[in-house]
């Protein structure tokens, strides 16, 4: 059926999922889920919000009645795959042992969110150069609170003596992110999820230490 409707099986799922909750809002969900899950292969400019009508089973007036257009919608989209990322990385968070120290604090940090992303089904809307037009919401939002809690605890690192103090703290944290956004697009285009995290986890090696040099990567089981 999934092959069918042109949809990946993951969606159906879904779908069904949201099948007991009201009708409004599961066809949202399901407009939303079925553009993120075109997205995969596709870019913004070559998907229509007709042809994620048709791909969700939702007539296209009735799309259009839930979204303004096709900026809404896939601004929709995006918004959704922060907010699902967003808690991935709490929960994990939550469940992981956290070192006493800034600096293998600022590694776990890094390499939960890594792999947080490479297991957030929807999170490829975020890294993938779809061409999505950026408006502000949580997508936006989300990455300025990384860069923020990365310079947080970049400057905790440097209160402890364990950073130098010289340190751009912000720019820093924006070469850090930089390089992370660019390392989870490979993964999305193919590249191997497994030595993107340990890749992630050598980031901590660009921060210079107190002492001179770099910092130890992070070994986060």
């Amino acid at each position: 059926m999934a092959e069918e409707l042109g949809v990946h099986s993951a969606t159906l799922y879904r779908w069904a999922k949201e099948s007991h909750r009201d009708a409004g809002e599961s066809t949202r969900l399901r407009l939303i889920r079925t553009a993120q899950d075109m997205l995969r292969d596709r870019t913004y400019t070559s998907v229509t919000v007709e042809a994620v009508a048709a791909h969700s089973g939702v007539a296209p007036r009735t799309a259009f009645h839930t979204f303004a257009g096709k900026a809404d919608l896939f601004q929709a989209a995006v918004d959704d795959a922060a907010t699902q990322l967003i808690a991935a990385i709490a929960a994990a968070s939550t469940e992981a042992t956290w070192p006493a120290e800034p600096v293998g604090q600022l590694g776990m940090f890094l390499t939960i969110a890594a792999r947080s992303i490479y297991e957030t089904s929807a999170a490829h809307v975020l890294f993938r150069d779809v061409g999505i037009p950026r408006q502000g919401g949580p997508a936006e939002d989300w990455h300025s609170a990384f860069v923020d809690a990365v310079a947080a605890l970049i400057s905790a690192g440097i209160a402890g003596g364990e950073i130098a103090a010289d340190v751009d703290v912000r720019a820093t944290a924006r070469v850090i992110t930089g390089a992370m956004r660019g390392i989870h697009a490979a993964v999305f285009d193919g590249a191997d999820p497994a030595v993107a995290v340990g890749s992630v986890g050598r980031l901590v090696a660009m921060v210079p230490s107190a002492a001179g040099g770099g910092h130890e990567s992070a070994n986060v089981t």
